[in-house]
């Protein structure tokens, strides 16, 4: 496939992300056209459901779905490895761990900051087990750093049950959990909005100083030595960064399984592997593809509504297969 130049992907990712936008705006249960607010004659229904519920939404989509992608090209750096993802090998888990005990505990109630915080501690301490694991002498290759993803997305994910089955019996929280835990941006409003948009917007601020340098070491360890780069150091900002933009996403969003996989290698495929060219066009693919699997939602069965963490696990799981296949394909060769 023949890669196109950094302005020519930008250009076409940022015409995407502007029609996928419109029709997230403009499409739901009813189809509602933005130009309509520039009339007198539109009623305030309309202006409240546009400005009020679809525009909140569609901005924390975007904001949500950047830092997953972000987290996920970061990801994919720190472990040389195009099949590592946040969700893939647990960093999301933990995450949504820390927010599910934020739940339980009911301290969402007391601030919408707790849940960010929570999942931020989450993120982190997995991000911390899985490097560590995967510089063990005993781990090699992407097939042992999958397993211990999926090992430890296994104890998250059954430590979030146990605590929402201890939940059932409360009818408040309990849907509201469930809700979540399969991904969902209902109900977002401009609170959420910008409870979003100040950590992933510093993250993307400290994820593009970071971008030469996790290029640089893929050419490996040494090198990145021999021109400077200090590895130790680089790691401990990747991961603050990571952890950062996964948990907030996570918090805000729930568990939205595979964006953070199939953003950066569908960026990839447009512009080959540098990360410095992949940043702007990864942030502009994560929030269109957000925007669509959104949109699929609302639309699908309305006036019901389908959780967008289910459309994106039935897309992704297909996508995520099928590199598996094709590494696997390119070794045998």
């Amino acid at each position: 496939m023949r890669k196109l130049s950094t302005g020519q992907a930008i250009l076409v990712c940022f015409a995407f992300f502007l029609l996928s936008a419109l029709l997230s705006w403009t499409f739901g249960g009813a189809a509602l056209y933005p130009w309509q607010l520039l009339s007198d004659d539109t009623p305030d229904v309309a202006r409240h459901i546009l400005l009020s519920i679809r525009l909140p939404r569609l901005v924390t989509a975007c904001f949500v779905g950047a830092g997953l992608s972000v987290s996920g090209l970061l990801t994919q750096g720190l472990f040389r490895n195009p099949l590592a993802s946040p969700s893939v090998i647990g960093i999301s888990s933990g995450g949504s761990l820390g927010a599910i005990l934020a739940f339980f505990f009911s301290l969402h109630l007391v601030s919408l900051w707790f849940m960010p915080m929570m999942a931020f501690v989450g993120s982190l301490l997995t991000t911390l087990i899985i490097l560590a694991l995967s510089r063990s002498s005993r781990l090699n290759g992407v097939e042992d750093l999958l397993l211990v993803g999926f090992a430890l997305n296994a104890i998250l994910s059954a430590i979030s049950s146990f605590l929402l089955s201890l939940s059932l019996t409360d009818y408040d929280r309990a849907p509201t959990m469930m809700n979540w835990m399969l991904g969902t941006l209902s109900g977002k409003t401009w609170d959420h909005a910008l409870l979003a948009s100040i950590p992933i917007t510093l993250g993307i601020i400290f994820a593009s100083r970071l971008t030469y340098q996790l290029n640089v070491m893929a050419m490996g360890h040494d090198v990145a030595q021999t021109l400077g780069i200090q590895l130790k150091s680089l790691r401990r900002k990747t991961i603050l960064v990571v952890s950062l933009l996964d948990a907030t996403a996570v918090a805000i969003g729930g568990i939205l399984p595979f964006l953070g996989l199939i953003v950066p290698h569908i960026s990839r495929l447009l512009v080959g592997p540098d990360p410095k060219k992949l940043l702007a066009i990864t942030i502009l693919n994560g929030m269109s593809l957000l925007l669509l699997a959104d949109l699929c939602a609302r639309t699908l069965l309305a006036p019901g509504e389908l959780q967008v963490g289910v459309l994106i696990s039935l897309f992704g799981s297909p996508v995520f297969l099928w590199m598996l296949y094709q590494r696997r394909k390119a070794y045998l060769v």
